[in-house]
């Protein structure tokens, strides 16, 4: 228990005994609380798959499945961050797996999708974006902000068309943020294009969207210039 109580000086110590890490991401210490008992060790099981993974741990891949069905969220988040980590694309179907099954913690799905997007990102590109058009909102948001994060070109596309397809007014808005985070010509140009030319609350929104330029004032210039276009347009 000394040891384990240790585990997370040892991990940025780069420590390397395996059965050190063996031993804390099985651990489970239930401890008292307001109303019963509750596992503690969660975070502690998180950083043993990282520490498994830097020292390339041979049956890794079967512990971080594991971990992926453990009864806590941070744990199931702290898996699919190691399985990303691998960089092997052994943990592709694990994540998979995963966004089919679902969770009920939403942050589990997210870190899913982007470590999908960052071990396979050319076969799961479209994998992450069938998941804009899923029944919970709160899922096809977390899938266009992993979309926008990831920065793949290929993404623009996704997003563009399903916000020409979704009427609903706070996913749109979100779609709009994530084709700003992409940071890619075209993207800026679309949101610019809507600034220029759209009705209020498309314009308002693709502004907003823009606002993570604030600094480049050529670019924010821009978006000045479409803003009077519009203005103008309108008659106003």
């Amino acid at each position: 228990m000394f040891q384990l109580f240790l585990v997370p000086f040892l991990y940025h110590l780069e420590y390397s005994d395996e059965n050190l890490f063996l031993q804390g991401i099985r651990h489970i210490q239930m401890e008292p609380v307001w109303g019963g008992v509750e596992d503690t060790a969660a975070h502690l099981r998180g950083i043993c798959a990282l520490g498994l993974v830097r020292m390339n741990y041979s049956d890794v891949m079967n512990e971080l499945a594991d971990l992926l069905a453990d009864p806590k969220p941070e744990a199931r988040v702290a898996a699919a961050k190691a399985i990303a980590y691998t960089g092997n694309p052994q943990g592709v179907p694990l994540l998979r797996l995963k966004t089919r099954i679902g969770d009920q913690a939403p942050q589990v799905i997210s870190e899913c999708f982007s470590a999908l997007l960052q071990l396979a990102p050319a076969d799961s590109l479209a994998i992450v974006a069938g998941f804009l058009f899923d029944p919970k909102e709160q899922i096809c948001e977390l899938a266009a902000l992993t979309l926008g994060e990831s920065r793949l070109e290929e993404a623009f596309d996704h997003l563009r068309n399903c916000w020409e397809q979704t009427r609903n007014v706070e996913l749109r808005r979100t779609l709009l943020l994530a084709i700003g985070m992409l940071r890619q010509d075209k993207a800026i140009d679309f949101l610019i294009s809507l600034v220029a030319q759209k009705k209020d609350i498309d314009a308002k929104d693709a502004i907003a969207a823009l606002a993570i330029y604030r600094e480049d004032r050529e670019l924010w210039q821009r978006v000045d210039r479409a803003s009077e276009q519009r203005t103008n347009q309108l008659g106003l």
